[in-house]
């Protein structure tokens, strides 16, 4: 009976130091692009339960979300955990992940992906920004089993080594020290995009009507809902500023009716873009991004909701 349970010890241990060392040579040969996957590396660095309030979404989000500036005002610890592009699913379980590590008092998802998307599965692109840097676990695999189609594609995300071996002899010195010395770009997760020469043009027609979303991003969006629902975290609904249509604010009038059933916060940023005193020749960035002025002008205002 011993020699069994020293048995049981020897590969439990072995399949320990097995994960360890994968996850290590994963993040040593994942690509780590622009510095976006780095914000989601560092996310793992946060101590466990420190964060107040977790942003969900894509770029809409962290260039939007000032989370020093959350901190400074509120003392709230922030942290824009997001991806480019990120779909409604795999932000679902951007939040399982988040759980496993924090309980913050909020949740704050921004939803410009569920109203301009109408497909079950994104770009490769999109599903190697946020999978390839999550931690190895039943989380992971249920994320990609949700995000790629093909079911034989989906070997190199659950074996990242096999779409990056080749990249061993790339390797770069920022790649050993994220890899084995914990380096990561602590920003957290906010992009701050600069001033240019863009001017917003804010010629769209309000409409009263409702479209429902798209089945997938329609599931996914009560799954979050129920989620936080059950974890009993204060969930707000962000719509950042963009340039839309009258589908896509048909839906995002959809959305605004689900919040108020469920007694959510909607912060309606293209509806009620004039309270942010936003310059349309100096604050934004592109037709659906703010520069940094700008966001520090919404993040000003989701403040003030939170007080």
């Amino acid at each position: 009976m011993k020699k069994e349970i020293k048995q049981i010890l020897i590969i439990i241990i072995i399949l320990l130091i097995s994960t360890v060392i994968f996850n290590k040579l994963t993040i040593l040969l994942v690509r780590k692009g622009n510095g976006y996957g780095s914000d989601v590396l560092n996310f793992y660095k946060q101590p466990k339960n420190s964060l107040d309030v977790v942003v969900l979404g894509s770029s809409h989000a962290y260039t939007s979300l000032n989370p020093y500036l959350i901190e400074d005002e509120t003392g709230l610890k922030t942290y824009d955990f997001c991806t480019q592009q990120q779909p409604l699913w795999i932000t679902y379980y951007y939040l399982k992940e988040a759980l496993k590590y924090q309980h913050p008092k909020y949740v704050v998802l921004e939803v410009h992906m569920a109203i301009v998307g109408n497909y079950n599965y994104a770009e490769e692109q999109v599903n190697r920004d946020a999978i390839d840097k999550m931690k190895f676990s039943m989380n992971k695999v249920d994320v990609i089993n949700n995000s790629v189609k093909d079911k034989d594609d989906r070997v190199s995300y659950y074996l990242n080594i096999i779409k990056y071996h080749s990249r061993y002899k790339e390797k770069t010195d920022i790649d050993k020290k994220t890899a084995f010395l914990g380096y990561t770009v602590d920003n957290k997760g906010y992009i701050a995009l600069e001033e240019n020469d863009y001017i917003f043009n804010n010629e769209s027609e309000y409409t009263n009507n409702e479209t429902e979303l798209y089945r997938k991003n329609k599931e996914y969006l009560y799954k979050i809902i129920n989620l936080t629902k059950k974890e009993k975290i204060n969930l707000i609904i962000v719509k950042t500023p963009t340039s839309y249509t009258n589908e896509e604010m048909s839906k995002l009038n959809y959305i605004k009716r689900i919040a108020k059933e469920n007694d959510i916060l909607f912060l309606d940023y293209i509806n009620n873009i004039n309270d942010l005193n936003l310059e349309y020749d100096k604050d934004f960035y592109d037709s659906g991004h703010l520069n940094k002025n700008g966001s520090i002008k919404l993040t000003e205002s989701f403040i003030d909701n939170l007080e």
